[in-house]
């Protein structure tokens, strides 16, 4: 999840799950800010997490030293976080993401997926955004579940959560180290993750090559499928106050997007051209207002990029 974190479930889950899944257990053990959000997630042996299906209205919070907003999240059957019907033969954008994507703290309806879809009437938006979630599961993702989707274009927008530090093993080594254990295999990242416990380092989730190999990969899937890809810059907040600040990941997306030839929507300048608007709620997770923001900018671009394909 972009920022900290942390749920709270009974003892005898967490310890099924951390014997199943370490990865899954360590997100559920470090979201401390996110009370309610316990409810909302579960372990997936590819994925390491995933949103429960046919949720309803679950209540969560993220609470912060100087205030508390709370919101609801709903899913649909597939998991996803739900939005608004779309009329049968609509387009169809899938939006692959983090927490910004989902949405935190805003309700279902106030994400920036579903205020896209409230702008481009006949199109459908499938919010595929899970707190928490690298571009390495956000390609993993799309292999999975692309195919049956048949999206017309996809969002790509992720950068925060590749750069943190978990349990010492990138996500690509994390999960060899599962698939070895489902196996009853012996795994070199067994090991790996018990000398990294003994001496810790600052090995990232996903390291910036790492990072840009997945990004290519997933444009690369979107064009497989027939998809657009449409790259997406989400901005810190820090970087509103301080006009030369440029974040790394962010670099390596417009990189990545150039060479590939892929369409950018950048929110980086969009959000520093409202001065004085509360556009954020924490470093980078944004008020209804930001999410609104993102929406319209976004949508003028999908609208020439799904007038183009009709």
């Amino acid at each position: 999840m972009a920022g900290a974190a942390a749920l709270v479930i009974n003892c005898a889950f967490l310890l099924h799950a951390a014997d199943s899944n370490p990865r899954w257990s360590f997100l559920v053990t470090n979201l401390e800010v996110f009370p309610g959000t316990e409810k909302i997630f579960e372990p997936d042996p590819t994925l390491f997490w995933r949103l429960k299906p046919n949720l309803e209205k679950v209540r969560a919070a993220e609470r912060l030293p100087d205030a508390e907003y709370p919101f609801q999240v709903s899913t649909d059957a597939d998991g996803r976080r739900r939005t608004p019907a779309a009329p049968d033969g609509a387009g169809t954008v899938l939006f692959l993401g983090d927490s910004t994507t989902f949405g935190i703290p805003v309700n279902d309806e106030d994400s920036f997926p579903a205020r896209v879809q409230h702008h481009l009437k006949g199109v459908r938006c499938i919010n595929a955004g899970v707190p928490g979630y690298s571009a390495y599961q956000g390609r993993l993702l799309l292999e999975t579940a692309g195919a049956r989707i048949k999206p017309d274009a996809v969002v790509i927008t992720f950068w925060p959560n590749g750069r943190t530090v978990w349990d010492h093993l990138s996500d690509h080594e994390h999960a060899e180290l599962l698939a070895a254990e489902r196996t009853g295999e012996l795994s070199r990242h067994r090991l790996t993750r018990l000398l990294r416990r003994v001496t810790p380092g600052e090995r990232q989730r996903l390291n910036e090559e790492e990072f840009a190999a997945e990004i290519r990969a997933i444009i690369k899937g979107c064009r497989e499928l027939g998809a657009v890809p449409v790259v997406q810059i989400w901005p810190a907040r820090n970087q509103m106050a301080d006009s030369g600040l440029v974040v790394d990941r962010q670099q390596i997306l417009r990189q990545v997007a150039r060479e590939s030839g892929a369409r950018t929507v950048d929110l980086v300048s969009a959000f520093r051209a409202e001065p004085g608007e509360k556009l954020f709620v924490d470093s980078v997770h944004a008020t209804k207002l930001g999410y609104e923001l993102a929406a319209k900018r976004l949508s003028a671009v999908l609208d020439q990029v799904l007038g183009a394909r009709r």
